[in-house]
């Protein structure tokens, strides 16, 4: 669970950055870096990756939207 709780927590972070990014609130570049960053800590845990985008799936939301009880609940990985 804890691979799950911390990819959703990337994909939250990935969101916010982006929306950051578009609204041109900060700087681009080094937030940029940071998205960067968060997308290839993502891909370290795959099983719980895909467990949250499968959930995601399922629940018609997007992956930064879904708790980790729903993962879970879905059965999702550990």
């Amino acid at each position: 669970m804890n691979n799950v709780t911390e990819i959703v927590a990337l994909f939250r972070q990935q969101a916010e950055l982006e929306f950051r990014i578009l609204a041109g609130r900060v700087d681009a570049v080094a937030t940029e870096r940071e998205w960067e960053s968060t997308r290839r800590r993502l891909i370290v845990h795959p099983e719980a990756l895909r467990a949250v985008l499968e959930t995601a799936g399922a629940l018609q939301r997007s992956p930064d939207a879904v708790p980790v009880r729903d993962v879970t609940a879905f059965g999702g990985s550990h």
